[in-house]
């Protein structure tokens, strides 16, 4: 008899969309029966073109639509009492929830229909955010502190992260368990060599606060100034679209500084930087960076949790303060300027995500737990 496990999720976007279709889409379906109860309002296309292949493989994906990030008590009861109407009728062995408003919702009502094994993956708490006010960061604390009795454990994908959750008293170490995040392999970066070629510094992310695009624009608008032979490459859309897509075009920069919105496989981007940089002010443990690695780049990162697990400096990259462009650009010139460096720090990127970020590594663990 296979073992019914339920995922939860209220945002099918970004980082915690990528997660769950890579568990999805390769989860042994002759042992498991798999159902994702998702929110609709923030499904990006990615997802969409995902939809059919997924059933195809078996996966029920039940759309809750009032299961929403914005906090709407009507809403937020309505998504409550569909979670717990589908439970009562598939009767699941295990919950999985990801991300806060999934993570509240689902483990509380998973606890009271009687799941003996309810599971929650934050990918970045709440609390994490830099910028959230003191009473916004004491109540998100104390509504984890709560809700974590509702689970058998929660699963962090960066050590940073659990370590964030055990100093603010959320949870102790029993209660926790770090699994990464995992890709394929996807391409050994080409070496490469500076005559006439543009060298391209990218990032793949969305336009937002926790992005801090405009510290990647600062950073390339210094660097194109000094440098004719340099081309800075952003993949990715969001609320910050728009007014960077006018400041670059008022700049006249629109040759060296490519806006390339959203795409639907940003890896064939990424498989043509030379350099990749990171400038977010939080994370859990980035799906982009571990691709870059993925494909033997040399990483510029924000030293930020989930960031400084993956980059090490003078190993595979560097790692800069957050918002400090002066710094950030300095560690992106001395790879430019040493094509030798850039070399041997992206082949250490490369072995370093096939001996921790394989995806066969995550499901693996992720079994291990479910059983």
């Amino acid at each position: 008899m296979k073992t019914k496990i339920i995922y939860i999720c209220e945002a099918m976007g970004g980082g915690v969309r990528r997660h769950l279709l890579d568990i999805l889409g390769n989860i042994d379906v002759e042992k498991y029966e798999v159902y994702l109860l998702y929110g609709s309002s923030r499904v990006d296309t990615t997802f969409k073109n995902s939809m059919q292949g997924l059933e195809k493989r078996g996966i029920k994906l039940v759309e809750i639509p009032e299961l929403k990030r914005e906090i709407s008590l009507i809403d937020d009861f309505k998504s409550a009492k569909s979670i717990k109407k589908w439970i009562h009728k598939i009767k699941p062995d295990i919950v999985h929830c990801h991300s806060s408003k999934a993570g509240a919702i689902g483990r509380i009502v998973s606890k009271i229909s009687g799941v003996k094994k309810v599971y929650y993956t934050p990918h970045a708490y709440s609390f994490q955010i830099p910028m959230i006010s003191r009473t916004k960061r004491v109540i998100y604390i104390g509504l984890e502190k709560i809700l974590v009795s509702f689970s058998k454990k929660n699963i962090h994908v960066s050590f940073g992260e659990e370590q964030n959750a055990i100093d603010n008293k959320i949870l102790t170490k029993e209660k926790s368990v770090v699994i990464f995040n995992g890709t394929e392999i996807i391409k050994k970066k080409q070496d490469t060599s500076v005559g006439e070629k543009s060298l391209v510094v990218g990032t793949v992310a969305r336009m937002d606060y926790q992005k801090d695009p405009w510290t990647f624009i600062k950073i390339a608008e210094r660097i194109i100034k000094k440098r004719d032979h340099v081309k800075f490459v952003y993949v990715g859309d969001g609320p910050d679209f728009d007014d960077i897509h006018n400041y670059v075009k008022e700049k006249k920069l629109q040759d060296r500084i490519v806006l390339e919105g959203f795409q639907q496989s940003p890896i064939d981007f990424m498989s043509n930087f030379d350099i990749y940089l990171s400038t977010s002010l939080y994370e859990g443990l980035p799906y982009s960076i571990i691709e870059a690695l993925s494909c033997g780049l040399p990483v510029v990162a924000t030293n930020v949790t989930g960031n400084n697990e993956l980059v090490t400096n003078n190993y595979n990259g560097y790692l800069f303060e957050m918002k400090d462009i002066n710094d950030g650009t300095n560690r992106i010139e001395k790879l430019l300027n040493e094509e030798e460096l850039r070399r041997e720090l992206g082949l250490n990127s490369f072995k370093f995500h096939e001996e921790s970020f394989l995806i066969e590594h995550m499901l693996a663990n992720m079994y291990k737990l479910y059983s």
